[in-house]
């Protein structure tokens, strides 16, 4: 994985907008200049891997996921406390493009 020429992050209020303006940036520059990179999903991926749960169903607004909550906190402060790194590896693992979003 070559280093990005660019990295810009986004942050805000829940519902402020941040996936859209994500989605508008990669749509103008084109998905082989930017990737939009998001921390849940591959989170919730590899939670889910190392817990025996279902990822589809940690993704949606469900019981499932409600359930998981507090396990998936704890779990995530745990691998932050151990590998300060791990969330931001986990992020851009096969990230190819430039510009990330």
């Amino acid at each position: 994985m070559a280093a990005p020429r660019a990295v810009l992050l986004l942050s805000g209020k829940r519902k402020s907008g941040k996936d859209f303006v994500a989605e508008e940036l990669r749509s103008r520059l084109g998905p082989d200049t930017c990737a939009v990179l998001r921390l849940s999903g591959p989170l919730k991926e590899r939670f889910a891997k190392e817990h025996g749960l279902d990822f589809q169903r940690l993704l949606d607004a469900s019981a499932y996921k409600e359930t998981y909550r507090q396990d998936m906190i704890r779990w995530g402060e745990e691998k932050r406390r151990t590998d300060p790194g791990f969330f931001c590896r986990t992020a851009v693992e096969g990230a190819a493009q430039p510009v990330w979003v």
